[in-house]
């Protein structure tokens, strides 16, 4: 009987199936998995940073599309005229 239950279990253990086996192959995947959350907690992070880098970038290239117009160089009371009836229909 004990030979029989020896038998048995050298066959398992062969075929990766006896509880030392499974133990061990447990504590592997555990440790994959661990790593796993810990990789989706760093992309989690790095996305949301991304995507608040990105609105401010959006936000600065709207600020910058708006270039401040010059006046114009009035030497004469006729063009000051025009440039002041110029900017009033604005």
């Amino acid at each position: 009987m004990k030979s029989l239950v020896k038998l048995i279990g050298l066959i398992l253990s062969i075929l990766g199936l006896s509880a030392k086996a499974t133990k061990a192959k447990k504590a592997k995947i555990k440790k994959i998995d661990k790593k796993v959350k810990q990789i989706e907690k760093a992309k989690a992070t790095v996305q949301k940073r991304k995507a608040s880098v990105q609105k401010k970038k959006v936000a600065v290239e709207k600020a910058q599309k708006k270039a401040p117009k010059k006046k114009p160089n009035v030497k004469t009371a006729k063009k000051a005229a025009a440039s002041l009836k110029r900017r009033a229909r604005k």
